[in-house]
């Protein structure tokens, strides 16, 4: 049999923003929009995966010497991924005449 899968580090929120420095809300925000927090009543916990994709999905893109954006072959977090798929896969709402 399998042996279960360690867990990472699991950090409170306080501890989260701090390591991230950001503010707790903006924390909260970050781990809502792009799925990568966990929810126990009402308190959230990010574990050491769910930070580092959230570090990467608020990577700044690449610009050249210009000041213009450069198109650059990146990676493509998880976390990104799930979240273009799910705008590509959502009903379109109709718009009111």
């Amino acid at each position: 049999m399998n042996e279960p899968a360690a867990l990472d580090a699991v950090y409170t929120t306080d501890e989260a923003a701090e390591r991230l420095r950001v503010s707790r809300r903006t924390m909260i925000k970050l781990g809502r929009d792009l799925g990568a927090c966990s929810m126990i009543g009402r308190e959230y916990f990010f574990s050491e995966r769910d930070l580092l994709d959230i570090w990467q999905a608020q990577r700044a893109m690449p610009t050249s010497s210009r000041g213009r954006a450069i198109s650059v072959k990146g990676f493509l977090s998880d976390v990104r991924l799930q979240h273009s798929l799910q705008r590509l896969t959502q009903k379109k709402r109709k718009r009111r005449q």
